[in-house]
């Protein structure tokens, strides 16, 4: 009889576990959500073509901001009051590229809230919930999308080279509350998960998903 519920007790125990770890990450989320902006682009479809015009389109417009944003918009409300501001600049360039690559579709660029899953960025951790976003939506917008942290600047054009600029860590840490920023460091290999009926027992958690 005991055998019998040993299974069912060590389940139960690892999914009052993970929802316990998942009500503290959306805690989390909630509390540095104020002090980053994402960035958000959706394809028009799913096609090879429209899924290379997206990464095109994406590299064509954050480098449009980099040249174009003011050194002195230093802070997330003074990034995204530019966005807004510029909102017709940015669609009117976006769709101009896209009319280059001979696309029969435009862009259209919105300041929302949205959803966003876990992303690793080097060796930080921004954990799933609602954050604000400059959202590119290209045609239909029903493809898959790519996204990125824009304030503070955590966009990484190339795949292979993910480290996270010393400037952009620093004020994202002036930012948050200071217990928070040590909290997003990635510590997956100490993780250590204690079960409510079996708290001797180490589970093997899968690590982060960082496409």
């Amino acid at each position: 009889m005991k055998q019998k519920l040993v299974l069912p007790l060590l389940l139960l125990s690892l999914l009052l576990s993970m929802a316990n770890l998942q009500k503290h990450r959306e805690a989390l989320a909630d509390r540095i959500a104020p002090s980053i902006l994402r960035f958000h682009i959706l394809a028009n479809s799913d096609s090879k073509t429209d899924q290379a015009v997206k990464l095109e389109v994406r590299s064509f417009l954050l480098d449009y901001i980099r040249d174009h944003l003011p050194e002195s918009a230093d802070s997330k409300n003074e990034v995204s009051g530019w966005l807004f501001k510029n909102k017709t600049s940015l669609e009117t360039a976006a769709s101009r590229f896209l009319a280059e690559k001979q696309m029969p579709y435009s862009a259209a660029l919105s300041l929302e809230r949205t959803w966003f899953p876990t992303r690793v960025y080097d060796d930080l951790v921004i954990p799933c919930g609602t954050y604000d976003a400059a959202r590119l939506i290209l045609g239909k917008g029903k493809g898959h999308n790519w996204w990125c942290v824009l304030y503070p600047r955590f966009c990484f054009l190339d795949e292979a080279c993910r480290e996270i600029p010393e400037e952009s860590r620093r004020e994202l840490q002036e930012k948050l509350n200071q217990g928070d920023y040590p909290l997003l460091k990635d510590h997956r290999p100490e993780l250590n998960i204690r079960f409510f009926f079996f708290p001797d027992f180490q589970p093997v958690l899968p690590s982060h998903s960082s496409g």
